[in-house]
């Protein structure tokens, strides 16, 4: 329920399919459950307290209005700083590996490898499908290896260290986000300036081994077989508050890898955040943000990226609500060198912003936001081709928009939220993407999710703006001007239960997302420099659908688990194949306890991915595999805290021997607070 407060089309027997797959899983729910109540039931100490903490978290992406996370009408997962302490995760990508919906499998927890195959729901946050965001504002170019080429969307921007928690929305949000929303959105929010003198630092060294790869019978080692490769990362963090009315945070990170690749090579990123906050007055806030990083890997690439942000926060009344901000991002990148086979690529990607937005609260029970954008996309490089021939891009995409979404609150247990977005984007004209949402809650303990919406996507730099082809791999590839926006409607509905005094939390959900005018790359039957070459097209129509399953227990305090399953289902309608790199099932779960007595703690992660194609044709695929990671940790003092990783622990080739994938990871990491 709002209150004033808080201003601080599928087919049957698919069905049928998804309801036989999900009784077993259930099962094996059951059985996990039941044997972790056995052991931590007796032990309890109210669990309803730990689990309702973390419930009356605030988060704001779903609707740009805050909510209490049990108070969400839009489906929304929290990870929180707690989760990622507990995971081995060394970046962003990986923090998300639990979260049903979301595939990583293609992915190595190792800074500097790729995300470029990263799902949601089965669509490619890499092609823009999904819409990352950092402190709420869009995140643009790959990013210190984080999206593929100068075209991508980079998860690993923010080192984990920085990172406060990540809220995850599901389903299309264009109605509040406009383009690149489609499958949903993930907010990277990065640490608060503190309330006191606060500070830490740690630093991590670790070594892997890297896999050989076989291709049709070939076998290609690494040519530093059987040595280890190194991995490491320091980082410091101190923020105070100047006066009653300001505070700052400052924090810097390093990262350094040796890469994944036949050769090693080192990969290193230096990151630095900083913020100032200032009340001027009870309904006054400002705020000024920063964030610096350089990024080079040895003789191949190099990146900055530049963000600066700022905000004002106005509330004349407790009725009222205004928030004015912009930010600045720039992003300059040198990839490859002249001659370099994949070519020699230099130059920058600029983005602006700025937004307003007006909350009225009419009563406890009704809410209007009004808010309006301004975007403002520079493309501005050079690709030099081996060949010879150079590609020069240089646009500017200025999007305008305006948003508008109601959300009413009946008798406590219903809430109905609608919303509405118009867009004129200056390649692509006017888009309006509606979207409805519900909340019903049967009981405390009961909570029923649903919402359909309508979203667009705008076609890539690459897609887009090329005038001469450019090579990729084994053939050249054609942009074309005169693509036009996919567009997807997206459905989904989901039920909360919780049990056993809310010390056991199951979500189970349904979504479908039905995409119309993908863009793919066509065989023209050409060629250009003596390779095949392929144009962007406007052409294919797909969909996904799947069931998505989480279960958490909050039963004691010494002993946690988080489970996690999904099964997506996929075609591309052209074809009658499924999309490629959307396993049908995905299986987590990660144990934690700790013996606080003394210090002592341990968690682990078990990921089960099923197999999933890897071309069109689906002739090609990475096998099923399991994963498993593990971590103890001794807490020295109530400052300093010792961790042990191991990620691999089983040294699975995860199915993929047909690329080089790490082995068994080791770390080790010592952190301390001041």
């Amino acid at each position: 329920m709002m209150t004033k407060s808080l201003i601080r089309k599928a087919k049957p027997s698919k069905i049928v399919g998804f309801l036989t797959h999900m009784s077993k899983s259930l099962l094996t729910i059951v059985v996990i459950v039941a044997l972790s109540a056995s052991v931590t039931f007796a032990r309890a100490d109210e669990p309803r307290e730990r689990a309702t903490a973390r419930l009356e978290d605030i988060v704001v992406t779903a609707t740009k209005t805050p909510h209490a996370l049990k108070d969400v009408p839009v489906e929304t997962v929290v990870v929180t700083r707690e989760d990622i302490e507990r995971t081995n995760a060394q970046n962003a990508m990986d923090v998300l590996k639990n979260v049903p919906g979301i595939q990583t499998a293609v992915h190595d927890d190792v800074f500097g490898t790729y995300t470029w195959r990263a799902k949601l729901r089965g669509l490619n946050f890499n092609d823009g499908y999904g819409l990352i965001l950092i402190d709420g504002q869009r995140a643009m170019g790959c990013g210190q290896s984080g999206g593929m080429g100068e075209y991508g969307i980079g998860l690993n921007q923010i080192p984990v260290d920085m990172i406060e928690r990540i809220e995850v929305v599901k389903g299309p949000s264009s109605a509040l986000y406009g383009s690149d929303a489609m499958a949903g959105v993930i907010n990277i929010i990065t640490k608060k300036v503190p309330r006191k003198a606060t500070g830490s630092a740690g630093v991590t060294y670790g070594w892997y081994t890297v896999k050989e790869k076989k291709n049709n019978g070939t076998i290609t080692k690494p040519s530093d077989e059987g040595k280890s490769r190194n991995v490491s990362k320091h980082y410091v963090f101190f923020g105070d508050k100047i006066s009653d009315r300001f505070g700052y945070l400052l924090h810097y990170n390093n990262d350094s890898a040796e890469d994944i690749s036949e050769d090693p090579v080192k990969s290193d990123r230096h990151s630095f955040m900083g913020k100032l906050n200032a009340d001027l007055s009870e309904s006054v806030d400002v705020y000024l943000r920063c964030e610096l990083s350089d990024y080079e890997k040895t003789d191949n690439r190099e990146e900055d990226s530049y963000r600066v942000s700022a905000g004002i926060d106005f509330r004349p009344m407790d009725d009222h609500f205004f928030s004015l901000k912009g930010y600045t991002y720039t992003w300059d990148f040198t990839h490859g060198y002249p001659g370099y086979s994949y070519g020699y690529k230099y130059g920058d990607v600029g983005y602006d912003q700025g937004e307003i937005q007006y909350t009225w609260y009419f009563n406890d029970w009704n809410a209007l936001t009004l808010g309006g954008e301004v975007q403002k996309q520079g493309i501005n490089y050079i690709i030099e081709n081996a060949d010879g021939s150079v590609v020069k891009v240089e646009e500017n995409v200025d999007t305008s928009s305006l948003y508008v979404q109601d959300e009413i609150t009946l008798f406590k247990t219903f809430t109905l939220v609608g919303g509405l977005r118009y867009d004129d984007h200056s390649n692509f004209g006017s888009e309006v993407n509606p979207k409805l949402s519900l909340m019903y809650k049967f009981s405390e303990d009961t909570t029923f999710r649903a919402s359909v919406g309508k979203a667009f996507k705008s076609p890539t730099i690459r897609q887009l703006y090329y005038d001469t082809p450019y090579k990729h791999g084994d053939y050249y590839c054609k942009s074309n001007r005169d693509l036009q926006p996919e567009t997807a409607v997206g459905y989904s509905a989901s039920i909360e239960q919780f049990l056993f005094d809310q010390g056991i939390m199951v979500n189970l959900g349904y979504f479908r997302t039905d995409v119309e005018d993908m863009v793919i790359r066509e065989d023209t039957g050409t060629t250009y420099n003596g390779l095949p070459l392929k144009v962007y097209k406007n052409v294919e129509e797909a969909w996904t659908q799947g069931l998505e399953l989480m279960c958490r227990t909050y039963l004691a305090e010494e002993f946690s688990t988080s489970l996690s399953y999904t099964y997506t289902d996929s075609e591309n309608k052209e074809t009658g194949k499924e999309l490629t790199y959307t396993p049908k099932h995905v299986f987590s779960i990660s144990p934690a306890y700790e013996l606080k007595k003394y210090g002592l703690g341990t968690s682990a992660t078990i990921s089960y991915i099923g197999k999933q194609y890897k071309n069109s044709d689906n002739t090609t695929q990475v096998d099923e595999h399991t994963v498993v990671d593990a971590k103890i940790y001794k807490n020295l003092s109530d400052k300093a805290k010792l961790s042990f990783e191991a990620d691999n622990l089983f040294d699975s080739d995860k199915g993929d021997e047909g690329n080089f994938r790490t082995g068994r990871t080791f770390t080790v990491k010592f952190d301390v607070s001041f």
